[in-house]
């Protein structure tokens, strides 16, 4: 942008040197303050970085994909991981907590499958 004065005014006064391509970039998206206004802030982000934070373990991603095929319980969940009891148990928590999967109690089995959200989270 170019001011009465014929001196190129910046889009981002604070920033030095901006490269002439991205200050256009930034201003065709309506400016700094406009660019700012539509990326989400960290607090609303905090349940989606927990799926990532969740999915960022190869382990887990071999939980969810063998809890795609269908609903296991621990022991065999155990067998297909070679996970000991409480390694697994850790795992599965952080499945839970991030809402991937969810444990129901069938008689004497608790039995883990994933959500909705899980699903489309290990389709993706």
């Amino acid at each position: 942008m170019v001011t009465k004065r014929g001196k190129k005014e910046s889009c981002c006064p604070d920033v030095m040197n901006l490269p002439e391509e991205m200050e256009a970039a930034v201003r065709e998206k309506g400016g700094l303050e406009s660019l700012k206004g539509q990326v989400p802030d960290r607090k609303s982000l905090g349940a989606e970085a927990d799926i990532f934070h969740a999915l960022s373990e190869p382990i887990r991603l071999q939980i969810m994909y063998a809890l795609l095929i269908t609903d296991l319980c621990p022991c065999l969940l155990k067998e297909i991981t070679g996970l000991s009891n409480s390694k697994l148990s850790y795992h599965l928590s952080i499945l839970e907590e991030a809402g991937l999967v969810l444990s129901l109690s069938r008689k004497k089995w608790r039995v883990y499958s994933l959500t909705d959200t899980g699903r489309s989270w290990i389709n993706a």
